[in-house]
């Protein structure tokens, strides 16, 4: 049984969490043409991983005894914790004929948090403090679908949007990163994975891998939207947008309306100090095809970075209804319930770098909830699960300011409502190259 979907969790980081490297590590953006006030420049990056993952298998769901009257057999739905798939290894089997867990591992060589990324931007400067900003931005894994060598690895266009830039705000209009939970996103990006792999998601498939996310963290994602940004107020900023409309799939197939998403966020910098604080959150309604019947995914995410000298840190949260573990709207029988009701969800994430010169050690933890709907404790068959756990350490060396060498190590707990467990370990490797 395939229960996770976190493998195709194709979330990714756009350019704008991308510059926030550039701060340290991250070369600048290459410009290739400038003429008659149009600028073009590229920027991007490249990488492959070693990954080799082990650990337990799927969890095995109780069963009724031959002989047993009343007894109901248990259903563990789709979406939580590692499904090695055909790389599983059954453990053995009892005298009484029971199934016990079994255990896996696995050696890939693939793309990591970030896959291969190349974005140009067109800059036009329409007036002396009014610009124009086009972004175009292509991503692409470097392993294939089911690992077949014969298939194309997928490229696509992740980003593609116009930006105006002037004294009283930007306008954003096009594919780019959605506001809620991009505060947690980032800080995985910047004090975790940003060079890394951490969770891989789905061992035998493509695509970017996870970092923390569903464990404690939940993906921003891309999605087509008209965004409005005030202007930095002593710090202070408010975004605000409209985006495409997401169903949540498996029950409530259909929308009536854009979603609307938000961000406020404070930045402050004095010395060695520098800390950014977010708050954001999103709310869509969704319908069960031809009909009336409805319900409501709500969300909202917090946290904050803080940075003195060497030492960073960043902590973030979320709570909400029918968000799945991975990301808001997750396609996933543990997002809704049998009886289409939606569970409610919430995680913790606490995230820590040390950056010495051209090193960076870093290490994380985070926990992802589920909450039990009243018809879920009415009901003994149901068996969802009841928190996902992760821990990594990384440490990345920056041999250039174009070069980058990871080693990480993720360490993935996940336990269900009727006591099973499952422990996945994954050792990763790679290399970078940015520009």
């Amino acid at each position: 049984m395939r229960r996770t979907s976190s493998g195709r969790v194709t979330f990714a980081i756009s350019s704008f969490l991308l510059a926030s490297a550039s701060v340290r590590h991250a070369a600048a953006e290459i410009t290739l043409v400038k003429t008659d006030g149009w600028q073009v420049s590229t920027s991007g990056r490249m990488n492959a991983f070693f990954s080799y993952g082990w650990g337990d298998g799927n969890p095995i769901a109780h069963t009724c005894p031959a002989a047993a009257v009343g007894c109901v057999a248990e259903n563990i739905p789709v979406g939580a914790g590692l499904d090695p798939g055909v790389y599983g290894r059954p453990g053995p089997m009892l005298a009484d004929g029971t199934q016990t867990q079994g255990t896996f591992n696995m050696m890939r060589v693939r793309s990591g948090f970030v896959p291969n990324v190349l974005s140009f931007k067109i800059r036009r400067e329409i007036t002396s403090n009014v610009n124009l900003e086009m972004v175009a931005t292509l991503w692409a894994t470097i392993d294939t679908e089911n690992l077949r060598k014969t298939n194309v690895p997928f490229v696509y266009m992740q980003e593609g949007y116009g930006r105006l830039n002037a004294p009283w705000g930007s306008v954003t209009a096009g594919r780019s990163l959605d506001l809620f939970s991009r505060g947690a996103t980032e800080a995985d990006f910047l004090y975790g994975h940003g060079y890394g792999l951490g969770f891989a998601g789905a061992i035998d498939n493509h695509g970017p891998t996870n970092g923390l996310i569903g464990f404690g963290v939940i993906a921003a994602f891309f999605a087509p939207g008209i965004v409005y940004a005030t202007p930095s107020l002593a710090g202070l900023q408010l975004t605000a947008g409209i985006y495409d409309p997401a169903p949540l799939q498996g029950g409530y197939e259909a929308t009536g309306a854009a979603r609307p998403e938000g961000e406020l966020t404070y930045d402050l910098e004095a010395g060695i100090f520098k800390m950014h604080l977010f708050v954001n959150g999103e709310y869509q309604k969704v319908y069960r095809t031809s009909s009336t019947e409805n319900a409501t995914s709500v969300g909202a995410g917090y946290g904050g970075r803080f940075e003195v000298s060497h030492f960073h840190l960043g902590v973030a949260g979320h709570h909400g209804k029918g968000l799945g573990l991975h990301y808001a709207l997750e396609a996933s029988a543990v997002s809704i319930s049998q009886d289409y009701q939606l569970r409610t969800f919430d995680g913790y994430s606490l995230m820590a770098q040390y950056a010495l010169g051209p090193v960076d050690l870093n290490a994380g933890y985070g926990i992802s909830q589920v909450a039990l709907l009243p018809s879920d404790k009415a009901d003994p068959s149901v068996g969802v699960p009841r928190d996902e756990q992760g821990y990594y350490g990384a440490i990345v060396f920056h041999y250039s300011p174009n070069y980058h060498l990871d080693i990480d190590y993720f360490r993935g707990h996940t336990e269900w409502r009727f006591g099973q467990k499952q422990d996945v370990n994954f050792l990763n490797a790679g290399i970078t190259a940015t520009w």
